[in-house]
């Protein structure tokens, strides 16, 4: 009998524990009664058992720690740069539009000529032979789309932006051999597709299927089941789950404004999708493309698919409303 007693405390412990890491972890009890209008997700579907998405309730950001000791790195000299003055929304500076140095480690600085750079140009470290890259933006700054896209000897690249940074899309995409990357909290805009074909995307999808950089969801391909889309995220970038069969609905919190176009396109398996009521912008009628059996529940109404840019208009024109 004492035996018996021991056995059956143990088997309750391990029990608890089990129970403690599956549902502790996400909020899916938060999120599971948002998802179709007010009715109870768990009673929708006859009682079968939805698989769902491994996600945090809230966001966090994760402190990537950069591959090198960058402050024992003196900057790139100003004749490693071609680069011209320019005016780009409403700020004056320079942009680089070549690298002309030799390759390997290199600090980009953030003046030359005397002026704050403002714009890195398409494909300017393409083929350059750099290894790892640092910059700190003083100004407003733009990353060109395709700036360093496959530079295939890239490991490592560290950007300090502001408020007024951007990274535009393929920026860093089909870098073969980049597996750190580090980005200020500060940034403002990360665009599609900025690390797709780069072992560091690869090794984040891994880690967790949702991947967030900067408050922004920049992939989803391998989400399943129920997606709730944790809360502090304020956008969903543009094919951030193209052509994902395996979400079947998605939950979004009051902190996202934008869903870009294409985000959730060809997800056809995808049928139930609830929106916050002060969304800015859902892509248009291409956020959701080829999703027919879609139904988007928002402020309380049920979309269709055939509805979607009456759903759009609504939304942009309330976005358009609001600003003061």
């Amino acid at each position: 009998m004492k035996g018996k007693r021991i056995l059956s405390i143990v088997l309750a412990c391990l029990l608890s524990v089990s129970v403690a890491a599956c549902g502790g972890k996400n909020g899916k009890d938060e999120a599971k009664g948002v998802s179709q209008g007010g009715q109870d997700a768990s009673q929708g579907g006859g009682g079968d058992e939805r698989e769902e998405s491994d996600t945090p309730s809230v966001w966090e950001p994760e402190k990537e720690e950069p591959a090198l000791d960058w402050s024992a790195v003196e900057f790139a000299p100003e004749e490693d740069f071609y680069f011209y003055g320019k005016k780009v929304s409403g700020s004056t500076g320079v942009v680089i539009v070549e690298y002309l140095g030799e390759g390997g480690v290199v600090k980009i600085p953030s003046t030359l000529g005397r002026e704050p750079v403002i714009m890195i140009d398409k494909n300017v470290f393409s083929e350059s032979g750099v290894t790892d890259v640092y910059f700190e933006a003083e100004e407003f700054v733009y990353i060109e789309p395709y700036a360093f896209a496959e530079c295939t000897t890239l490991n490592s690249v560290v950007i300090k932006g502001n408020e007024k940074t951007e990274i535009r899309d393929h920026a860093f995409a089909d870098c073969s051999n980049l597996t750190s990357v580090v980005l200020s909290e500060e940034i403002a805009e990360i665009w599609e597709a900025v690390f797709w074909g780069t072992p560091w995307l690869e090794n984040k999808k891994q880690e967790a299927p949702l991947v967030i950089v900067n408050r922004t969801v920049i992939d989803a391909t391998l989400c399943t089941g129920d997606l709730v889309i944790p809360d502090g995220i304020i956008k969903i970038a543009r094919y951030a789950a193209w052509e994902n069969e395996n979400i079947t609905s998605l939950t979004v919190p009051d902190s996202v404004q934008r869903i870009e176009v294409a985000a959730f396109g060809k997800c056809t398996k995808l049928t139930r999708v609830s929106l916050p009521d002060g969304i800015h912008t859902m892509g248009g009628v291409y956020g959701f493309a080829g999703d027919e059996d879609i139904v988007i529940t928002h402020m309380g109404i049920e979309y269709t698919y055939e509805q979607l840019e009456e759903l759009d208009n609504k939304v942009w024109m309330a976005h358009l409303n609001s600003l003061p």
